[in-house]
Order: structure tokens, then C-alpha cells, then sequence
């Protein structure tokens, strides 16, 4: 089973939020064992949202916390530092995502995490690096967005900039440290010992918008705001159909120009001079859109759909989450999870099918400090042990 692959890996997930949890996820998706270590105070991801998270935190902390446990520790005692230093030596990685300097006040630094375990993989996630003015800044996916200059091309041309409606820059870092860590666990194999991998979400953002940096870099344009439609090319974007419902329509080559005036019967501005090529149906934006706008307003999204797939156009209606799940088609490309909690929904899990198979959910989210007692005894501690750590408040059981 493609679940079980890393299922000798172990990860010590020290993350809170987006970023962190969701590359500790992925890797437990893969079969590893994977520990959360978690403050009394808890993981500020459970309660974010809206309503009243339950036991297990809130649909957000749920969707990025599958296949892990958790063990609460107290990291300003020393009782609960020294099960950490005993988690670091059974670890083959440690994740954390806290801004520079602040694992090291803590004592888990990479220096100190290898002293412990020299062939230790180590991956931090912060929001500008670990060095550099701004490595001890607060960061988050909304300032991140904002710094990175996202939003500076998301929006109408003449309107404010706009958060994306979804962390990207967080699931975007997540992904990279995934497959970072990944790559260094090839490369122990290979006999190239540990790593320190350093991913933050500015580079992250960054390497989502490639082409804007590039770009600038090469001709000193901007990349514009553009809203729905597509600096690029031309039609491509979004468009009104009757009803006041939306589809996007993009138009790549010449050729497909050709056949969506065909699917349109707007066979006169096939041979419009000022449309015969992408460069001019750009240039020409404002023209075009005069013709084909009030058109698709006429008829409803089916209509135009049909015509357009039958005319090998790319072309798709703007979906509501809701209306992806209503689609069997859709949803039959979803790795929807059962993650058996009680009164819980579904999850959406990674978008990997592995041999026909996407990696499935083993362990729901877990509760606050839900399986200390499991881990210390793992660890080696006695039962005795277990008791004068949970006494001291140097580690701590779920909350009921």
C-alpha cells in the first residue's frame, strides 16, 4: 500500500498554524510516524474560524493535521525539554515553523538538534528566512500575500489589490518542505548524512510568480493587475452568461481563435485583421470584448459550454466549492477522507493517486495532548516516570 512507503521515517512536527502542520501532514500521508508537540495553550490553528472549534479543533486545524499524534509538552520546563532532547535522538526529522531565533530560545536550534542526532534532517519554515534584516519579523499567509507582491496582481485593474481567498502561500511553502525533506531522505541514503532546510514563505511566494519576476527583471515591466481576465492572452478570462452565472473561457493559439468564431458564428471577426493573431486580440482587448461580451450574456452556461468543448475550446464553468462536490464527475477526482472522527466531515486530502490509489487517512486530527502517555512510553519512560512528568506539568493529557 502506497500509505505505508515512509512508515520507518519518524517526525517530530514542533508547528503551529498552516505551513508547518500541513508539511508534517503530507509526510504522514506518505505512512510517517509523525508526532505533534504541543503547548498547553495549543495549537493556535484550532480555533481559528468561524464558530466554536470542538475537541478536535475546527475544520481548518482538522484538514491539516491528519496522520499525526500529539503529545503535550511544557518546553519551559525542564522536565519538558528533556522529552524533546529524547524525541530529537528517536527522530529522523524535525519540522518547525516559528520565526528565526525562536527555536534556539527553546533549546532545538539545528546545531543542537544535530548534536543530539547527527544524521538529523531538519526543516524550518519562517516567513523571510533565518537570516537577514527581516528574519525575526511576524509573518503569516495574509502579510505574506501582501510583502510578497501577490496582491499587487490580484484584483480589477482600477480597483484595490485582494487577498486570495485561500493560504497559497502557506500550502505552497507546505508542498516545498515536503518534498525537500524528501530529497534529503534520498540523500541520507545515499550517504550524504543529514540536511538543514531552510523554506520560507517569501521564496515561496516568489517561485509562484516565476514568470511577473522574470519578467520585470528582463524588460522592467510590471506584471499589471488584471482581474479576471488574462494579461496574456486573448479572449481568456471570465465572462457573464444569462442567468448571472459566470464561465472562463481562454483561447491559447490562433487556430483556436478560428474555431471559437466558429462555435460563436462570428465568422466576421475570423478575418478581422486587428483579431488575427494573440498579440492583437491583446492589444485589441476592449474591441473584442465588445462583441463577444454582450453575446455570451444572451445564453445560458450549458449552452455555451456544449458549443465550446465541441469545438475543443477550453472553457469551464465558475464553481462554488459546493458546486464541485454536486458534480459526480468533479468529486470523482477528489481524495475526499473519511477520518472517522465523530460528527465530522470529510477531509480533502493530498492530490497524489499513487499506483490508482490517493493515500488515505490512518489517523484523524488529534485531540490536544491525546496520546502523551502513548509517546512517553514509547520513549522509554516508566509508567512512574510518566506520572511525575504529568504531576509536574512538564508534559499534559488531553483537554476534555
Amino acid at each position: 500500500m502506497s500509505t505505508g512507503i515512509l512508515s520507518q521515517v519518524r517526525v517530530l512536527d514542533m508547528t503551529e498554524g498552516v505551513a508547518g502542520p500541513y508539511a508534517a501532514t503530507l509526510l504522514g500521508d506518505m505512512g510517517a510516524d509523525v508526532v505533534k508537540v504541543e503547548r498547553r495553550e495549543g495549537d493556535w490553528q484550532r480555533s481559528a474560524g468561524r464558530g466554536e472549534p470542538g475537541r478536535f479543533g475546527n475544520p481548518q486545524f482538522i484538514a491539516l493535521n491528519r496522520n499525526k499524534r500529539d503529545i503535550g509538552i511544557d518546553l519551559n520546563a525542564a522536565g519538558g525539554r528533556a522529552i524533546v532532547e529524547r524525541l530529537v535522538t528517536r527522530a529522523d526529522v524535525v519540522i518547525s515553523n516559528y520565526r528565526a531565533g525562536v527555536m534556539a530560545r527553546l533549546g532545538f536550534d539545528y546545531g543542537r538538534c544535530k548534536a543530539l542526532k547527527p544524521d538529523i534532517i531538519y526543516c524550518t519554515i519562517s516567513g523571510f528566512g533565518q537570516g537577514g534584516a527581516h528574519a525575526r519579523l511576524p509573518a503569516s499567509d495574509t502579510i505574506m500575500q501582501a510583502v510578497s507582491g501577490v496582491m499587487s496582481v490580484v484584483g480589477e485593474a482600477d480597483g484595490a489589490p485582494l487577498r486570495v481567498g485561500f493560504p497559497l502561500i502557506d500550502i505552497t511553502a507546505a508542498n516545498s518542505a515536503a518534498q525537500s525533506v524528501l530529497l534529503a531522505l534520498y540523500g541520507r541514503l545515499t550517504g550524504q548524512g543529514g540536511a538543514c532546510i531552510d523554506v520560507s514563505l517569501m521564496a515561496a511566494a516568489a517561485s509562484l510568480m516565476c514568470g511577473g519576476f522574470t519578467e520585470y527583471l528582463s524588460t522592467g515591466r510590471l506584471p499589471p493587475r488584471q482581474g479576471s481576465q488574462n494579461s496574456l492572452l486573448s479572449p481568456a478570462g471570465a465572462f457573464e452568461v444569462a442567468g448571472g452565472r459566470f464561465i472562463t473561457i481562454a483561447v491559447l493559439r490562433d487556430s483556436h481563435w478560428q474555431k471559437f468564431c466558429a462555435a460563436l458564428e462570428l465568422g466576421q471577426l475570423a478575418g478581422d485583421r486587428r483579431f488575427d493573431s494573440n498579440a492583437g486580440r491583446v492589444q485589441h482587448r476592449a474591441e473584442l470584448h465588445a462583441v463577444i461580451v454582450p453575446l455570451l450574456k444572451s445564453r445560458p452556461a450549458e449552452y455555451w459550454l456544449e458549443r465550446l468543448r465541441q469545438a475543443d475550446i477550453l472553457c469551464g464553468p465558475i464553481n462554488s466549492v459546493a458546486d464541485v462536490l454536486a458534480d459526480p464527475a468533479l468529486a470523482a477526482c477528489l481524495p475526499l477522507l473519511d477520518t472517522g472522527l465523530p460528527s465530522a466531515a470529510p477531509v480533502m486530502g493530498g492530490p497524489i493517486r499513487y499506483n490508482g490509489e490517493f493515500f488515505t487517512a490512518t489517523r484523524p486530527a488529534p485531540a490536544k495532548g491525546q496520546h502523551t502517555r502513548e509517546v512517553l512510553a514509547e520513549l522509554g519512560y516508566a509508567a512512574g516516570e510518566i506520572d511525575g512528568f504529568l504531576r509536574s506539568g512538564s508534559a499534559f493529557v488531553e483537554s476534555r
